[in-house]
């Protein structure tokens, strides 16, 4: 593996045989033999690219050391949904993972997802429309380009005969009751689709739009409306809207609003959690997580220095004089056109003198009108919301002090729907599984935060295992990007997907040192053909900052 070529890698196996190229009419390989782990269940997190491109790289390692065809289980959030679904995909084509790779990298590499559906924004509607512009669903546009997921339906991957996965589960919220909404592929039969509030029969699932699931999932508040569902959907001319409508029910008459799929649970641990409830044992839990816990998730803006002397009474009364003016000044420039073409005297220039300016000025006292309307409509329905008048109180604020109270009510609001509720929930969430005691010695957590965390009691007793200063820089960057959906850069791309594959590498070792002893240290111990692979691997990753003899070791 080389560090700074991310495509490199050389897949070794370590289960019995190696996996035949998937397609739709292989046998899955998901009933027979696991390797030295057992089966899998892979948590991919939400994170925008941060997450897609972690997540790729840690696909590339469970690949590069054989485990990755144990995987028998995958619940994907929001950016971890784009890199899960074009796995699947990738499944059902037949594709090898390193053609998948290659292809994903480069669609992450070159799509900016928020700039090419703003500028497909207000396409595509006909004249005279009444659809709202939607920028998530002009998002939903960009994933079902050819390059990505096509128009593919959710209908190939719930018939797949050769997908790996007992459980592939992609996760939105649904706003109604605030729960998860989970498109759901399962072995098990009386699999629920949706929730059981709002149940999706399969027949409506099957024609669900990939592209549509993979923008619900990734609809994060804020930076996107939501997307409601059936309506607002892409549905194929031989299974329209209202059929869909018919198969669902009431229920979904006015439409479900779907939503990032992190708002519930930005790990997607929860859904696997329920998917392998009747499971004894579970397959081990390994969660991708790219949350980055800041030290502070919150500053005040600072105000500005001065208050300024205009207050919003003042402008009110600003606008009544201005509205008078313009009114006062078309009511002349028509009275002097009209004198001036009564004499005969108009000429062209008479257009830019009386007409131009006439029409400008009577425009602007019809905007100063409709905005006092608007206003009015808004003070109203706050009287009558909260059974008061704010307009005595707010009309002595000056124009700095109410722009100020708007920035941090927005700033804190948006703090809390991404930060403070997000790790409300995470904790949440981590302590369910941490304690459960099914999955002891069954939790393997990829953080992304992990090579930049000092162990010293794991480090004295493993001194090897202890990650090198590039890699702690490499981690230290990969966190530091912040949640777009778009990379700036191809070096950008290249530090995460790198951060994902040496993390996954890290922690698996820290797992087999910490929780499986006895195990792993011998030859013929179950476990030590997968240690020794991951040595080797660590070795070259930390190779930088590995002892000489130790680099001597693995060259041996």
């Amino acid at each position: 593996m080389q560090w700074n070529m991310p495509l490199a890698y050389a897949p070794a196996v370590l289960s019995a045989t190696p996996p035949a190229p998937m397609s739709q009419d292989v046998t899955p390989p998901v009933s027979v033999k696991h390797g030295p782990l057992g089966p899998l269940a892979l948590c991919l997190s939400g994170g925008g690219y941060r997450a897609a491109a972690f997540h790729l790289g840690t696909l590339r390692f469970l690949d590069t050391v054989g485990l990755l065809p144990d995987v028998v289980g995958l619940s994907t959030v929001s950016g971890g949904t784009l890199t899960g679904l074009a796995w699947v995909v990738s499944q059902l084509d037949g594709k090898p993972f390193k053609a998948f790779h290659e292809t994903f990298s480069a669609y992450l590499l070159r799509t900016n997802v928020i700039a090419e559906a703003l500028t497909g924004l207000t396409s595509n509607r006909d004249h005279g429309s009444h659809a709202w512009a939607s920028l998530i669903r002009s998002a939903a546009d960009v994933y079902a380009r050819p390059d990505f997921l096509g128009d593919r339906r959710f209908g190939e991957v719930l018939d797949a005969g050769g997908l790996q996965f007992q459980e592939a589960i992609f996760n939105t919220t649904e706003f109604h009751t605030g729960l998860d909404f989970r498109f759901r592929r399962s072995n098990n039969p009386l699999t629920v689709l949706g929730n059981n509030g709002y149940r999706m029969p399969r027949p409506v699932a099957s024609h669900v739009r990939l592209a549509d699931i993979a923008a619900a999932s990734s609809c994060f508040p804020g930076g996107f409306e939501p997307l409601v569902f059936p309506q607002q959907f892409h549905w194929p001319q031989g299974y329209p809207l209202d059929t869909a409508l018919a198969a669902l029910g009431p229920g979904f008459q006015s439409g479900l609003p779907l939503m990032d799929g992190g708002i519930y649970d930005n790990q997607g641990i929860d859904s696997l959690l329920l998917a392998f409830n009747k499971t004894e044992p579970p397959p081990t839990l390994v969660i991708s997580d790219v949350s980055v816990q800041s030290p502070e998730m919150y500053n005040v803006p600072e105000n500005p220095t001065k208050r300024g002397w205009v207050t919003l009474n003042g402008v009110s009364w600003l606008a009544y004089g201005l509205f008078f003016l313009t009114l006062l000044s078309a009511a002349i420039l028509a009275w002097r056109g009209f004198e001036t073409a009564r004499e005969g005297n108009w000429e062209p220039r008479d257009y830019f003198l009386y007409l131009i300016p006439g029409v400008l000025t009577a425009s602007v006292a019809t905007a100063l009108v409709w905005v006092r309307a608007r206003l009015t409509d808004v003070i109203t329905l706050v009287k009558r919301q909260m059974d008061l008048d704010v307009w005595p109180s707010f009309k002595k604020l000056t124009v700095l002090e109410f722009a100020q109270m708007l920035v941090l009510r927005a700033t804190s609001l948006l703090a809390l729907t991404s930060k403070v509720f997000m790790k409300r929930v995470r904790g949440l969430v981590f302590g369910q599984v941490y304690g459960d005691s099914r999955f002891k010695d069954r939790r393997i957590s990829n953080l992304i935060t992990a090579l930049t965390v000092d162990r010293p009691n794991l480090f004295a007793k493993h001194p090897w295992l202890k990650p090198g200063a590039h890699l702690v820089a490499v981690g230290t960057q990969a966190c530091q990007m912040p949640t777009t959906l778009w990379f700036t850069d191809a070096g950008q791309f290249t530090t995460v997907e790198s951060a994902g594959a040496a993390t996954i590498c890290y922690v698996l070792l820290r797992h087999l040192v910490e929780h499986h002893a006895g195990q792993y240290e011998a030859p013929g111990q179950p476990l030590n053909a997968l240690y020794q692979r991951l040595r080797q691997e660590w070795a070259v990753l930390n190779q930088a900052g590995a002892p000489s003899q130790e680099r001597q070791a693995v060259a041996a």
